[in-house]
């Protein structure tokens, strides 16, 4: 998603899932609040973060027993990654045909055999997904200790990554000409994340680039 301004330059958002905010609500948004060309894609940033921070915090405000299920199936979760990473080689240890306690030369014969019938991976070799596999504990992990306490409101949370970009980024005062400036950006901000679904995915990972035409 990118736009090329009149001076020249190329502000672009990437996101890793479908947007929530509209290309045409943060016009709108921006025109609405003479938000300049510059500042739109750390705007789109900012409110996509957030947004989807607030749902996913939202839908974790459910019932002890949808809480519990969640727990269960997240156990479950680091459960398999850590058998999967006990059986999954180290680094050169197929190449070099090392076995060790967990895996024997008859598993890594087996697991050559596999990656031969298999092919290459789209995200690399047997060999690096212990790594992965770490990573996934870790989140699982992070995602119990979501579930087991209640966090701040998510509508706290939101308010204040909002409010400091319109005070902090923009350098604008709360109030102005025409009375509560920042209310009225947070409301119209607001209004379209109301809108959503709520069917939220994964944290998101955005950045924008300022590339000069």
């Amino acid at each position: 998603m990118s736009r090329l301004s009149e001076a020249g330059v190329a502000n672009f958002v990437i996101l890793d899932h479908d947007p929530l905010y509209a290309r045409e609500e943060i016009d709108r948004i921006c025109a609405d609040h003479a938000i300049p060309p510059s500042q739109q894609g750390a705007l789109w940033r900012t409110l996509e973060e957030a947004g989807r921070a607030y749902l996913d915090q939202r839908r974790l405000s459910t019932t002890p027993t949808k809480l519990a299920r969640v727990r269960q199936d997240l156990r479950l979760a680091r459960q398999l990654a850590a058998q999967l990473a006990e059986l999954t080689p180290e680094a050169g240890q197929v190449s070099k045909d090392a076995p060790s306690i967990a895996l024997s030369r008859a598993h890594l014969s087996a697991l050559r055999e596999g990656e031969r019938r298999a092919g290459p991976a789209p995200g690399g070799r047997l060999e690096e997904l212990r790594e992965a596999l770490t990573w996934a504990d870790a989140v699982f992990e992070a995602a119990l200790e979501a579930c087991g306490r209640p966090e701040d409101a998510p509508e706290d949370a939101w308010r204040i990554a909002v409010t400091n970009f319109y005070t902090r980024e923009l350098a604008r005062p709360w109030t102005g000409d025409r009375g509560e400036a920042g209310e009225r950006f947070l409301s119209d901000c607001r209004a379209v994340l109301e809108q959503s679904d709520g069917a939220a995915g994964p944290a998101i990972t955005a950045f924008d680039l300022a590339a000069r035409g």
